[in-house]
C-alpha cells in the first residue's frame, strides 16, 4: 500500500520554504506547458513523431489567507513588477521526502496574480508562476 504525507513535501522558492497551505487536494500543482511532441500519421498509414523542445512549466500554489508566505511572494512579485531589470528569476525545488518525487524549475516569473477576496469563509491566495524549464522525477513511492 502506498503512503503520502503532505507535511513531508518541501517546496522552496529561491531557497525559502513555502508551507502554509490552504485546504484541498491541489494546493501544490506543477505541470508542463506543452506535450512532449506530436505524432502525425500520413495518408499511407505511417507516422512521424516530432519532439517538442518546450520544457517550460507552470506552478500553482494555494496559500492560506494572511500567511507569511503571501508576504514573501508579494515581495518577489513587487520586485518583478517594479524593476524587471533588477529582478532575479525564480528557482523552484519540490521534494516529496517520503516518496522521493522531485520537481525542479528555473527562470520563473509570476504570471497570474492572486485575487483579493474576503467574505464569510476562508479565501486562499492562488499564485501562478511560469518557468522556462521544469523537470519532474516521479518515483514508485513508499510501500510500492
Amino acid at each position: 500500500m502506498a503512503s503520502f504525507d503532505p507535511k513531508q513535501v518541501s517546496v522552496l522558492i529561491n531557497g525559502v520554504p513555502i508551507d502554509d497551505w490552504a485546504d484541498g487536494g491541489d494546493v501544490i500543482q506543477a505541470e508542463h506547458n506543452a506535450d512532449a511532441g506530436a505524432l502525425t500519421i500520413g495518408a499511407n498509414g505511417t507516422g512521424v513523431f516530432v519532439a517538442n523542445p518546450d520544457e517550460s512549466g507552470k506552478l500553482t500554489l494555494k496559500i492560506k489567507q494572511h500567511s507569511p508566505n503571501n508576504k514573501f511572494l508579494t515581495g518577489l512579485r513587487t520586485q518583478q513588477r517594479t524593476n524587471l531589470k533588477a529582478f532575479t528569476p525564480l528557482e523552484l525545488s519540490i521534494r516529496d521526502l517520503l516518496n522521493d518525487d522531485v520537481v525542479t524549475a528555473s527562470k520563473g516569473y509570476f504570471t497570474t496574480l492572486p485575487k483579493y477576496v474576503r467574505g464569510t469563509a476562508h479565501n486562499p491566495h492562488e499564485w501562478v508562476i511560469a518557468f522556462e524549464t521544469m523537470n519532474m522525477k516521479l518515483e514508485n513511492g513508499l510501500g510500492n
